[in-house]
């Protein structure tokens, strides 16, 4: 019975041993464009389909990640987003401030930490970012364990950069859809790309760095990718990305 149960056991984790996932980032700088929107926002589904919109761009013509931030400020009004969060709030409120602003809004987008406005201005800063040299080198490996992603990141620098940037995890969502039944956006189906799910605190950048993330049951895993983000503190300056789908980690074989 003990040879069976051992045998078992050895089967189900098997079952989800993938090969690691290895990217790095190229020699130019990855834009981050964030979306702050919420359900809750009559004004939020035409931001949000133009960023569906947005990732289905090559990545040679447009080295992107986008990340939508659900808000909470909207949940007060008749209908509560499942993806919200007072953290993305906050964030945004950060953003607003490094920008000057008096207020923040939905649907607000924001492109390396900058308020951009505009379809055309989005893309403009975008291609832009493009065009520097990246000042970091990064590579991700992501593996898993049996309720986890393990997540280590290699960082390189022209100048000794430790200490003085932050970086983030994020695991972000594709393919969401809700059907609205109150507030402003009531009767609708709202379907949503690259919703952040999980964001770390900020953490002090090293050569090497490790991070594990627990698996949240409600993700869809074909649909899951993780990213990482590095800026200055406060994220008054963005320097380097990298992002990758892991749905072979977390699917079964």
């Amino acid at each position: 019975m003990l040879r069976i149960l051992v045998f078992a056991g050895l089967f189900s984790f098997s079952a989800f041993a993938a090969d690691p996932i290895v990217v790095s980032s190229g020699d130019t700088q990855t834009a981050v464009v964030e979306l702050y929107t919420s359900e809750g926002c009559s004004s939020c589904p035409p931001a949000d389909r133009w960023l569906s919109r947005l990732i289905e761009v090559p990545k040679d013509e447009l080295d992107v990640l986008a990340l939508a931030f659900h808000v909470d400020y909207w949940d007060y009004l008749g209908w509560k987003d499942r993806f919200s969060s007072a953290a993305y709030t906050s964030r945004q409120r950060q953003l607003g401030a490094n920008n000057l602003q008096n207020t923040i809004y939905t649907p607000e987008f924001f492109v390396n930490g900058m308020e951009t406005r505009g379809s055309g201005n989005i893309l403009d800063k975008i291609r832009q970012a493009n065009q520097q040299p990246s000042p970091l080198d990064l590579k991700l490996t992501v593996s898993r364990d049996k309720t986890g992603l393990v997540l280590e990141l290699q960082s390189t620098a022209e100048r000794d950069t430790t200490g003085q940037l932050h970086h983030r995890y994020l695991v972000y969502e594709n393919k969401l859809s809700t059907d609205v039944k109150r507030g402003e956006n009531s009767g609708e189906i709202l379907r949503h790309e690259q919703v952040v799910r999980y964001m770390s605190k900020a953490k002090g950048l090293r050569a090497q760095n490790r991070y594990r993330i627990e698996i949240d049951p409600d993700w869809q895993p074909e649909n899951v990718g993780v990213a990482v983000l590095v800026t200055s503190p406060g994220n008054r300056h963005y320097l380097q990305a990298v992002r990758t789908p892991v749905a072979s980690l977390l699917t079964r074989e």
